[in-house]
């Protein structure tokens, strides 16, 4: 009867330790290297894809304009540096003060903003599958834009995270002592790679806690037969 119960026991052992080197593979295997690493991430390519996606469309390129290019990284960088994610600031700015304070008086303005730990080419796709960001970087009205990039770090649970900033323009004539259109900024947009195991990591932690589970029962189980 005594090696009854020492065969549980080994058993009972044997499957749990089995259930925890499972749980440890599937951890280890099938977490997202890319949320330890961000994608590299240039202006240069938002604007190349940028103007892609318009030509696709119809429309005509957007010219760089240097001005722009200053707005959207003070404004890049200012987010960092408050930690927060918007078109308004914390301390009261508006997306229009980095316009102004850069130089650039515009009759209309716009500006898509975009925080990823992906690539240049799903901060695009992104813009273009939101109606309102697809609405600024196809839109007729503007002939410049600026693109400003800076690491912003993690993110509600997203690590190594970069925002981008889009900022869309069209120059008001120097002479015109017209009033500048209303503007409006496009909505935030969060392009992260989910911090979730896929589904082959989820079967394979299923087993492992079942295999744990057993072995824990049979533990039980030989415990109470050595009390009886």
């Amino acid at each position: 009867m005594q090696y009854h119960y020492s065969n549980h026991h080994t058993l009972g052992h044997s499957l749990y330790t089995l259930g925890a080197f499972l749980l440890l593979f599937a951890v280890t295997l099938f977490t997202p290297l890319n949320l330890q690493a961000s994608y590299a991430i240039g202006a240069d390519t938002i604007i190349t894809l940028s103007n892609q996606a318009r030509q696709q469309n119809g429309v005509r390129e957007l010219s760089t304009n240097s001005q722009l290019m200053s707005a959207a990284q003070a404004k890049a960088e200012h987010m960092v540096q408050n930690q927060y994610f918007a078109h308004f600031a914390p301390d009261g700015k508006t997306p229009w003060d980095f316009f102004k304070e850069a130089g650039y008086s515009y009759k209309v303005a716009g500006e898509n903003l975009a925080i990823t730990n992906e690539d240049d080419a799903a901060v695009v796709k992104g813009w273009l599958n939101s109606p309102t960001h697809r609405e600024n970087l196809l839109s007729t009205q503007y002939n410049e834009l600026g693109i400003g990039i800076a690491r912003y770090g993690d993110y509600q649970g997203s690590k190594n995270t970069t925002v981008v900033v889009a900022l869309y323009g069209a120059a008001l004539p120097q002479l015109s002592v017209g009033e500048p259109q209303p503007t409006n900024p496009a909505g935030t947009i969060a392009v992260l790679q989910p911090a979730m195991f896929g589904t082959k990591a989820y079967a394979v932690i299923g087993v492992a806690i079942s295999l744990i589970i057993a072995g824990a029962l049979l533990e039980i189980r030989h415990i109470r037969r050595r009390n009886i």
